[in-house]
């Protein structure tokens, strides 16, 4: 089997989820806590990620910021609602195996709001403006959606939970199978197999945007083209967020003011 994951960093999360897992009067509470704080704060950076232009309008301070902070806030909660629905599919554990094209079409649908078109994929091609990278045809993205879930599933059977879910958010930002929100809707199925597993959420900060889109532009063409270590560094890059949050968790980076004098 390949590493789609630095062996080294891939070692060190299983060793905090053997840790969490093994003292759950310990960690069950904290656990649940943070990944609910991580959760809403991915909900606003998520929304933030796919929208530059307007939040550089906003920083700008011009006088339509508060009509811009509506926007916003609508865009947010649209987010939250389809975080909200993909809780209800599936019996705990066992969302891989519920996940199929229909969820993924709600889960846009609630993240684009009044402007999603329910149980409808793009009907026209798009470009990235990704050097060496294209979406596939409109005509394809359906059989494309429907090989990506397969893919996710195999992952999750072959690898865990881990590498199955950032199969699922570089597979479906690859396909870009919606006119709009492919990345959001693509990073909620992601949160949505780790929060299966019990796992803190993947939370990409709105400041790290560029770089996030940017690597996600060098990442394509070699999931395209099937290979493993050019896809590492974005493998790395989700995990490393995974790390962060099981840090939140254990607390164990945590020192007392009065201990560092």
């Amino acid at each position: 089997m390949e590493n789609y994951i630095n062996p080294v960093l891939k070692e060190e999360v299983n060793s905090k989820l053997e840790k969490i897992s093994s003292n759950p009067e310990y960690y069950d509470r904290r656990k649940n806590l943070v990944i609910q704080e991580l959760r809403s704060i991915g909900d606003v950076y998520s929304f933030w990620i796919e929208n530059p232009a307007l939040r550089r309008d906003l920083l700008s301070e011009r006088s339509q910021s508060k009509a811009l902070r509506k926007l916003a806030m609508h865009g947010i909660q649209n987010v939250s609602n389809a975080w909200y629905y993909l809780n209800q599919i599936g019996k705990f554990g066992n969302f891989v195996g519920e996940l199929n094209q229909d969820v993924i079409k709600k889960v846009n649908k609630l993240v684009l709001g009044s402007k999603g078109a329910f149980n409808q994929y793009r009907e026209m091609d798009v470009t990235l403006n990704c050097p060496g990278y294209t979406p596939p045809s409109f005509e394809k993205v359906s059989s494309k959606v429907k090989d990506a879930i397969s893919r996710i599933k195999m992952m999750h059977n072959d690898y865990g939970p881990l590498e199955s879910a950032l199969t699922a958010h570089l597979a479906l930002a690859a396909i870009q199978p919606f006119e709009d929100g492919n990345k959001r809707t693509s990073r909620l199925i992601q949160d949505r197999i780790l929060y299966d597993s019990l796992i803190p959420p993947a939370i990409i900060p709105a400041g790290e945007g560029t770089f996030y889109l940017d690597l996600l532009c060098r990442t394509f063409p070699p999931y395209k083209g099937g290979d493993v270590d050019g896809q590492r560094e974005f493998y790395d890059y989700c995990a490393s967020k995974v790390n962060n949050g099981l840090d939140e968790i254990l607390g164990d980076l945590v020192i007392e003011p009065a201990k560092l004098h």
